[in-house]
Parts: C-alpha cells; sequence; structure tokens
C-alpha cells in the first residue's frame, strides 16, 4: 500500500479571538506548580515531571498512529511516525540531563513531603509500554491509579501493540523475522521500518538507563520514594526491550562463525555492553 495525502481538516472560527497565550491556556498551566516546600530545587523537580509527563501524553498519540499506519502497511507514515517518537525520546534525555543538576542533598530539602507518590505510579509511562510492546499484568493495580486510570491501563493491555502489529505484517508477507536481516536482501521498505522500530526501542533503553543512574547519583543505594527500592528497581528493568524478536533475529543473522560454535558448546560466558567490552557484565 502507499500513503496518500490527507485532506485539509475542516476550521472552525473560535468565539473569541486567540491569543498566544489563551490558545496554550499558559495562565492556568503556571498554576499548576505547586511547591510544597521552600527548596529551590523543588520547581525544577515539579516541571520536569510535569513536562515529561506532556510529551508522554504526545508520544502515545504518535504510537496509535504508527501502529495504525503499521497495520494498514503504510510504511512511510510509519516511519516518519518513529523517527518523531525517537526525537521525542532524544528529548526526555535532555530534561534528565537537566534534573540532574539537581545534587543530592538538594533533593533531600524536599523529598520528605513526597509521602507515597513516586514516578513508578506513572499510568501514561506503563500505557507506553504497552502499547509499543511490553505487557505486565503487574501493572494492571497500579499503585496510586484512580479506577479510570486502572481502566485506561486495562483497555492498553488488551489492544494491539506495535510488536503485535509488525509480526502481523512479517507474516501476512511469509516472512520471518530473520529473513529481514539476511546478508545480501535488498532495502525496502519493510526492512528499512524494522530498523526504524529497533532505534526507537534502543532510545528508549538509553532513557531507561539515563533515568537509573540519575536515581543511582541522587539516592545511591537508598529505597525509592513511595517505597519503592530506588536504583535497584530500575535495574531490573535494564533488560526490557518491546521487540526481542527484532533484536534477536538481527544478532543472529550477524554472528559470526566462533560466536555460533561457542554457543552450541555452551562453555563460553555471555557478555553484554560495548562491542569492545568497556564496561561489559559477564554472565555464566
Amino acid at each position: 500500500m502507499t500513503d496518500t495525502v490527507a485532506e485539509p481538516l475542516t476550521q472552525t472560527a473560535p468565539a473569541e479571538p486567540l491569543s498566544y497565550g489563551s490558545y496554550l491556556e499558559v495562565p492556568g498551566l503556571l498554576t499548576l506548580q505547586r511547591p510544597r516546600t521552600d527548596a529551590h530545587d523543588e520547581i525544577l523537580f515539579i516541571i520536569t515531571h510535569q513536562a515529561i509527563e506532556l510529551w508522554f501524553n504526545c508520544a502515545l498519540h504518535e504510537l496509535e498512529g504508527v501502529r495504525d499506519a503499521l497495520r494498514e502497511e503504510r510504511f512511510g507514515r510509519a516511519r516518519r511516525g518513529l523517527r518523531r517518537l525517537t526525537r521525542m525520546t532524544s528529548l526526555w534525555l535532555g530534561h534528565l540531563d537537566v534534573l540532574g543538576t539537581m545534587t543530592p542533598a538538594g533533593f533531600d530539602e524536599f523529598r520528605g513531603v513526597l509521602g507515597e507518590s513516586s514516578g513508578f505510579q506513572s499510568v501514561q509511562f506503563r500505557e507506553l509500554e504497552m502499547i509499543s510492546g511490553l505487557r505486565d499484568r503487574r501493572y494492571l493495580n497500579l499503585p496510586g491509579a484512580t479506577v479510570e486510570e486502572r481502566k485506561r491501563l486495562l483497555s492498553r493491555f488488551h489492544e494491539a501493540n506495535l510488536n503485535d502489529v509488525f509480526t502481523q505484517v512479517l507474516q501476512r508477507r511469509g516472512l520471518a523475522p530473520e529473513q529481514l536481516f539476511a546478508p545480501g536482501r535488498p532495502e525496502d521498505e519493510l526492512r528499512e521500518t524494522a530498523e526504524d522500530l529497533l532505534e526507537y526501542d534502543a532510545l528508549f533503553h538509553r532513557w531507561r538507563y539515563q533515568h537509573w543512574l540519575l536515581v543511582v547519583r541522587t539516592l545511591g543505594t537508598r529505597p525509592g520514594s513511595g517505597g519503592s527500592s530506588g536504583s535497584e528497581f530500575l535495574r531490573t528493568t535494564l533488560d526490557k526491550w518491546f521487540f526481542p524478536e527484532l533484536h534477536a533475529a538481527r544478532s543472529h543473522v550477524h554472528a559470526t562463525s566462533a560466536d555460533a560454535r561457542e554457543a552450541e558448546s555452551g562453555g563460553a560466558e555471555t557478555v553484554y555492553g560495548c562491542p569492545m567490552g568497556y564496561g561489559s557484565e559477564l554472565s555464566a
């Protein structure tokens, strides 16, 4: 299928002339930052998380469009959406960089007022995981979620995600994931879409890693807010991927003969990390 040019949307004149501030609801927006202490860094903490939640909302909207385009095999539209999503994820990393200027002492000045609230409770983040390809029933009863938010999570859990839809596309084409990355296969829109999915997955994983590092720097091994285990919990999320079959297929296709012999013998350790070995982690 090919992409088509959409008809322009009908525009309705506003009841009253709009200004920059009224269109964007700036006056109301600026009333939503309500620090509970006089700590200098609390406003940074609030705005960073509010901004990220707004971007989560935008990303969910984009993911729905990418999913629908993949289902209809409109690969050009899907790839444009995926490229936009990677830019969004890079922007989230920038937010974490700014938040990283807050010192552990600065965080401690207002940490006590957070009570049971925790980033673990972000409903939109769990929705992002689910629509991208990662389902986990434990998050259907997310602590702190309202009845309506739990309904949203349940709906996301049962609806088709990006991984489901792309797998269905491959099945309709009679292709296995390994065939997409076979040496000598001509570049085509399906292969390029798979690469864009993996790029989005990699950027999202980088965000997980950067978030973990930020918490390690700020909290160390101390428990997180809301009774969570803090950095230890975040560390356990670093092996989560949206498209594990595509990652495995690409790795398998490009494995060397030595890799294959070692895998068959079972005598070698698996190395995770940089191909050159920097910062790698060994597991027996």
